[in-house]
């Protein structure tokens, strides 16, 4: 949406640039995500969601995940704390290293993150559904090289 109105931070003007653009943006969605995500029978955070997704596609240990998420070792450890308290997680030694402890998603925590995926699915096509097909075929890999453009620069940091 663009607006005259300069008062509020978020809203876009007609001089907006593609960097203004790409930061409302961030914002908005990740404060719908945030609410859909808040919705559910299960209730989870962003960062919750992320690690079921990550744990599930075999990032198992918390050196992985910290890694993945740019976290340090102490703030992964509480979320992934919480989630093992909350059942969604497990915890056992790694079968290379009884030093390591391996995760595994519990029935629970797939339920969850299967249900939150369901969920930001729909919001996708929601939010897609008055794009062209031409426009949504480019949105994709547009979006993908921006993402991985960014990531490097994490990588970098």
């Amino acid at each position: 949406m663009t607006t005259n109105d300069t008062e509020t931070f978020d809203e876009l003007g007609p001089e907006a640039g593609l960097g203004e653009v790409l930061l409302a943006l961030g914002g908005r969605l990740t404060r719908l995500q945030t609410e859909l995500l808040a919705g559910l029978e299960l209730p989870l955070t962003i960062r919750q969601y992320r690690i079921l997704s990550r744990v599930g596609s075999g990032h198992t240990s918390l050196t992985a995940l910290c890694k993945l998420a740019h976290r340090n070792p102490s703030t992964m450890s509480e979320s992934v704390d919480k989630m093992v308290n909350q059942g969604l997680l497990s915890r056992r030694p790694s079968a290379a290293s009884r030093r390591t402890m391996q995760l595994e998603l519990t029935t629970k925590g797939v339920n969850a993150r299967d249900a939150a995926r369901r969920t930001l699915d729909k919001f996708a096509a929601e939010l897609t559904a008055g794009l062209t097909p031409e426009v949504r075929d480019q949105l994709l890999p547009a979006l993908s090289q921006l993402y991985f453009g960014v990531q490097g620069n994490l990588d970098d940091r």
